[in-house]
């Protein structure tokens, strides 16, 4: 009792002594574990592909309100991310990746999809896009096939006389070799006679 009231503790260590090393503000940041820089180091990786929040947020063309809500986090928690340089946590960089990449592997895909209250009637009308998208494809497919069709066609023809062409050529070439044969025949036959 006696050392507490000279502001000792009960082992005769002074109050604090032990508190100041641990909680006071001298101690800085806490050391990162190297799972938490492991994570970092993927959110990095993330954000040059896809680029910052506000980027992304603009080629969604989603105001910050309805982004918040696609991430279901408080508007005011966007704001905070996106004032203190793109300090979101690591699963939300996740979330944006997936549905980036969602949006390019189905095209119909809005971000309407994700914030309606009734996704089911998005969805429907999302796999209508993606059969008028299947059936254009189709088309296009059957018009290069038909393309392709033709190509083959002209290609045989071009074959066709072009070895007709070839034939004529060396038919010429047999003639002219037969018409200077004659013609050195008649000259030495001329000079043979001229020369008696």
């Amino acid at each position: 009792m006696e050392l507490e009231g000279q502001g000792l503790g009960p082992e005769g260590f002074e109050k604090g002594a032990f508190d100041e090393g641990f909680l006071g503000d001298d101690l800085g940041p806490r050391s990162k574990t190297s799972l938490r820089m492991h994570y970092e180091a993927q959110v990095q990786v993330v954000r040059n592909q896809i680029g910052n929040l506000e980027e992304i947020r603009g080629n969604l063309g989603l105001s910050q309100r309805k982004m918040a809500q696609l991430l279901l986090v408080d508007p005011s928690t966007w704001t905070r991310w996106t004032k203190h340089g793109d300090e979101a946590p690591p699963h939300i960089w996740r979330a944006l990746q997936w549905y980036l990449a969602l949006k390019e592997k189905i095209p119909g895909l809005t971000p309407q999809y994700f914030i309606s209250t009734s996704p089911q009637v998005l969805h429907q009308k999302a796999l209508k896009e993606l059969d008028l998208e299947r059936q254009e494809r189709i088309e296009n497919m059957g018009n290069l096939s038909l393309q392709l069709q033709n190509l083959t066609r002209e290609r045989t023809d071009l074959n066709q006389e072009l070895l007709k062409l070839k034939k004529d050529l060396n038919f010429h070439k047999k003639m002219s070799i037969v018409i200077l044969l004659i013609s050195f025949s008649w000259a030495a036959v001329f000079w043979f006679w001229k020369g008696l």
